[in-house]
């Protein structure tokens, strides 16, 4: 009787291992339009002197980009009138964004492997 019993709570756990599987894969499919939907760009906003004695250095902030040029980082003046593009996105938030689908990764790596050795337990009832 004892056994029975087990056996029909190890397999509604795998039932709810099943279904949370389900969730985490259409969570991953949501994730993964809305990272591709960002543009990561490596814009920087930084205050700069002019060089005058103006009395009011440094001006700014204004947009800037850091790009790799002949082997060394330079900084790339976008413009006073910059906007950002649509789906912009800044890098900070474009890495939270990515570290989040990447614990959902784990977190379904995690569900797969308790759901295997529930299936194995079952096969050997």
């Amino acid at each position: 009787m004892e056994e029975l019993v087990a056996k029909t709570e190890l397999e509604r756990e795998a039932a709810r291992l099943e279904r949370e599987l389900q969730d985490l894969e259409a969570l991953l499919a949501e994730e993964r339009e809305r990272l591709s939907a960002l543009s990561p760009l490596p814009v920087y906003w930084r205050q700069v002197r002019c060089g005058k004695a103006c009395g009011g250095c440094p001006h700014g902030p204004y947009p800037y980009l850091k790009v790799k040029r002949e082997g060394k980082w330079r900084w790339q003046y976008l413009g006073k009138g910059w906007q950002p593009p649509e789906g912009f996105a800044r890098p900070r938030a474009f890495r939270e964004a990515l570290a989040l689908y990447h614990a959902l990764l784990k977190r379904k790596e995690e569900l797969l492997e308790r759901l295997e050795r529930a299936k194995e337990v079952l096969r050997g009832w």
